[in-house]
């Protein structure tokens, strides 16, 4: 198994989260993802079969034509010349999330900032569409995966280090762990890190295959859970050190420690080893125990594999902390699920309100401390945990503790 871990060297400078920007199923911006978390409302429709003998009625997370408009008038003239849906979802949340911050493209403080973006399907709808005949690489910008954090550089004004990690569905918080260790070794003061994922065929005839996918919403940690359901969108953060922080900017949260490891244990399933080395190296990195973790933004995807598996760390090491899982509201954002749970997690910190998931409480898993209903209040929360896990072994897990 490989794994490494971020934590803050000695004498490095504290990082903080001071901007959020998402477009989600709910919606273009973080208030409408923030609203439709906090009620448990999902916003699912059925996917048009994709070839012949995959099953109708598929359930699927789409961002609304509305929110598809609303990011392509944000974006740049050269975006929107050749729109592929990563690098739109991409660059509005950035340019929201810059907002938040109190930054404007092109300010001073932008020029040598990091720029890091997770993906799974990359640029894909570019590539299928090349291979379906329907729109040539020129009309669309190609399909090459390293263009999106190039954009989303450019859009920001950044002529500083820009790359995008794929690493399956954990790709947004393998991200947010590469832009940490670039703040803390002086790269720069101030990154601008998420993720995206479009909706790709490619995907769903995958999951189709699987029998992954089908009529019923997501169900995390449920008793009936049965099926994944694909999403796509994008969240990004803007993280500043200590010493960048302008007067009158109130971040988020700090981010405590990252964790990433590959326990390639097997090409699908996930191994519980190699998860429970992840959640302790995270702990250990963020010099913290099971027991301060207050909440913790599951990665539950409602298969029964990865929900069995770390439902059961969580009952063995985590009983008092509060769990939720988002995807069965915004269903699963691919390489963009970490990047989702952070934007979450950093508001769960902000308003001390732990959003529900969208299961019924009598169908959750007996032992497991799961928030469903409604918001839960939590006064005085101080740390948060954020899981993503994805195929061929891929673990990374986030903490974040308050700044009040």
């Amino acid at each position: 198994m490989t794994d490494r871990g971020s934590a803050a060297p000695s004498g490095a400078q504290p990082v903080f989260v001071t901007g959020l920007g998402i477009i989600s199923p709910a919606g273009a911006g973080v208030d409408a993802f923030w609203a439709d978390l906090c009620a448990g409302r999902s916003r699912f429709e059925e996917l048009t079969p994709l070839y012949p003998g995959m099953k109708s009625g598929v359930l699927g997370g789409r961002v609304p034509q509305a929110a598809r408009e609303t990011a392509l008038a944000r974006v740049s003239p050269e975006t929107r010349a050749q729109p592929r849906a990563a690098s739109v979802f991409a660059e509005f949340a950035a340019l929201e999330a810059l907002g938040d911050a109190g930054l404007e493209p092109g300010d001073p403080a932008l020029r040598t900032a990091v720029v890091c973006v997770g993906s799974s399907d990359g640029q894909a709808d570019a590539l299928e569409d090349e291979v379906a005949g329907r729109r040539g690489l020129k009309e669309s910008g190609g399909f090459c995966g390293s263009s999106i954090a190039e954009e989303v550089a450019r859009a920001v004004g950044s002529t500083g280090p820009a790359f995008t990690v794929q690493s399956t569905c954990a790709s947004a918080n393998v991200a947010l762990s590469c832009a940490l260790e670039m703040l803390w070794s002086g790269v720069a003061d101030i990154a601008v890190v998420g993720g995206c994922d479009p909706y790709s065929e490619k995907n769903i005839i995958g999951f189709s295959t699987l029998q992954a996918i089908g009529p019923t919403a997501c169900r995390p940690f449920s008793v009936n859970r049965r099926y994944v359901t694909p999403s796509e969108g994008a969240g990004i953060l803007v993280l500043q050190t200590e010493r960048s922080l302008r007067a009158g900017q109130r971040p988020y949260a700090e981010v405590l420690a990252t964790a990433v490891s590959n326990d390639a244990s097997h090409p699908t399933a996930p191994d519980l080893d190699g998860v429970a080395a992840c959640h302790q190296r995270a702990l250990d990195e963020a010099g913290l125990t099971a027991d301060q973790i207050e909440v913790i933004f599951a990665h539950g995807t409602g298969s029964r594999a990865n929900d069995t598996i770390e439902g059961g760390l969580f009952r063995e090491r985590y009983p008092q902390a509060a769990v939720t899982a988002i995807k069965g509201t915004v269903g699963h954002l691919m390489g963009a699920a970490g990047a989702a749970g952070a934007v979450a997690s950093c508001l769960a910190l902000r308003h001390e309100l732990v959003p529900p998931t969208a299961v019924p409480t009598e169908e959750v898993e007996p032992g497991l401390n799961l928030v469903t209903g409604a918001a839960r209040a939590v006064p005085g929360l101080r740390h948060v945990q954020s899981n993503a896990f994805g195929f061929g072994g891929n673990n990374a897990i986030s903490i974040f503790r308050s700044v009040r």
